[in-house]
């Protein structure tokens, strides 16, 4: 894909389709006849067709398909040729749909071993005898793709998300998939007064993630049981995605050297093998830090299981008391409000007292799901458009707050925030855009000094900020946070969440991820 084309796409995948069209437009590529600029096409329509329904849908899909057949005359590609091929079936098209999937496997006869890479040659074949209808010769080429690249679990998912719309398009059972789906991912949690030596639990996480086929984990490392999990993840060859609700130097001397014994130094050897880390960055750990961290965790879970088109699963080690409580307790029930599968295990505590002393919060502190609003166009007019938008939704924390052309909205969960940020997204245009940042984390609640009204204070205020400089016209950008724990709960029907890349700019640029907020 020629570099010139990547900010439209981009674009694209960040929820501003007609601003995606404009660029596409401004730079001349509407008569354009290269192959990249039709597959892009390609591309764009069938972002429009997903996001219509009934014979719009259909329209959007049989022009896409065109404009890949397009390219596929033009660069004779097998990657236009299947993709035309798929969107003609999903356009209705069963005829042109085979006669596509014919020309693709013709062309990858003519190509021999020079098709395409490892993965993509079978995988397309596969794609193409599905379309064909020869389901078990397409079962037969999608197992070598994945044998080929065993360990490419995006492909594997890119993979597995167009077959599953080909085999409804087809009214077939789509349950031959399951096997060939990338490992689950995990969040895992516990409380802390469970034996350093507690080989039992060792060996039922060792025994669950055989039995569930985990490959990626999500967790912190408080001494007990996070521990002990922990070292039993690593030690089955799972990926370990740490979270913490502090930095590493804070978290370990509150909740894992005080506890004594060879904990420390456990949390020191499963540190360094983890494959990622993360941490809140407000000072902690407090009892809300825990909280917020949690929360990220298990929607990160979720999101991850998303993208690798899997499933997402926790085990929760609890005491075993008639009344749980406790954090672990806690993830538990959140994780099983989401209707998602969780697993506890029972280790009753070997020490009574044996509990991380932590503050409830900062002083004044609260979770709190931070929106900033730019519009192009603040009059009075459009500002009271906006304010009824607001005041038909959720309520929010504090009294929306105005400067210049910015709208701050702070709200109690990111649930509420989103209904209202899609509100206002829905009022954008390309005469009055106007774009949205949100961040989801610890904010002090608080009267202002001058003026008495309370206000919402923290970083997160200036890291939406930093976020709008590179918003495009009529989107909603979040960060990781904000889009975790938007996961956390039931899900919302009315929006989704795409990850679109690294925030830029600044020292937030490698901590970071952005989202898009879109609607669903």
């Amino acid at each position: 894909m020629p570099a010139s084309l990547l900010p439209i796409i981009a674009t694209a995948r960040s929820g501003a389709l007609s601003h995606a069209w404009r660029l596409f437009r401004e730079a001349g590529l509407e008569t354009a006849s290269d192959p990249a600029v039709l597959s892009l096409r390609g591309r764009l329509l069938k972002d429009e067709a997903l996001a219509a329904s009934g014979a719009a849908r259909r329209d959007f899909y049989r022009q896409a398909a065109d404009a890949y057949r397009a390219a596929a005359q033009v660069g004779n590609d097998t990657y236009p040729m299947v993709n035309a091929a798929t969107l003609a079936l999903l356009a209705g098209d069963a005829e042109a749909s085979r006669n596509g999937a014919a020309a693709v496997l013709r062309r990858l006869a003519e190509l021999g071993d020079a098709a395409d890479t490892a993965y993509y040659g079978p995988a397309t074949r596969a794609e193409a005898l599905l379309l064909a209808g020869d389901t078990a010769d397409a079962q037969v080429a999608l197992a070598e793709a994945m044998a080929a690249a065993p360990r490419a679990w995006e492909d594997h998912a890119s993979t597995l998300r167009q077959f599953g719309l080909i085999l409804a398009a087809q009214g077939l059972d789509a349950a031959w998939l399951e096997p060939y789906r990338p490992p689950r991912v995990l969040h895992f949690a516990g409380h802390t007064a469970v034996s350093g030596d507690d080989t039992r639990l060792a060996n039922e996480i060792t025994e669950m993630v055989a039995r569930e086929r985990i490959g990626f984990a999500y967790g912190a490392l408080a001494a007990g049981a996070d521990l002990i999990i922990a070292e039993a993840l690593l030690a089955a060859g799972c990926e370990l995605h740490v979270v913490l609700p502090a930095s590493p130097q804070l978290f370990r001397e509150a909740s894992v050297a005080r506890f004594g014994g060879d904990w420390a130094a456990r949390f020191d050897a499963c540190l360094a093998k983890a494959d990622h880390l993360r941490w809140l960055d407000n000072g902690g750990p407090t009892q809300l830090d825990v909280r917020i961290a949690a929360e990220i965790a298990m929607g990160v879970a979720a999101i991850e299981a998303a993208r690798l088109q899997t499933e997402a699963v926790q085990v929760v080690v609890l005491d075993g008391a008639d009344r749980e409580t406790g954090a672990s307790a806690w993830m538990g029930e959140a994780w099983a409000r989401a209707g998602r599968r969780r697993q506890p295990l029972i280790h009753p505590r070997a020490d009574p007292v044996a509990e991380a002393a932590l503050a409830a919060s900062a002083a004044g502190a609260t979770a709190c799901a931070l929106l900033t609003l730019e519009l192009s166009h603040p009059d009075d007019e459009r500002l009271a458009e906006i304010a009824a938008i607001v005041a038909a939704g959720p309520a929010p924390l504090v009294p929306p707050r105005t400067f210049g052309s910015l709208v701050s909205l702070a709200y109690a969960a990111p649930r509420d925030a989103t209904l209202v940020a899609l509100a206002i997204r829905a009022v954008g245009d390309e005469d009055r855009p106007l774009a949205v940042a949100g961040h989801y984390g610890a904010a002090r609640i608080s009267a202002d000094p001058f003026t008495g009204v309370m206000i919402a204070a923290g970083p997160g205020q200036d890291l939406t900020l930093d976020l709008l400089a590179s918003i495009p016209p009529n989107t909603i950008h979040v960060t990781e946070d904000f889009a975790a724990v938007l996961q956390t709960g039931p899900a919302l029907p009315q929006a989704r969440v795409e990850w679109i890349g690294e925030a830029p700019g600044g020292d937030i640029a490698n901590l970071t991820p952005l989202y898009a907020l879109l609607p669903r």
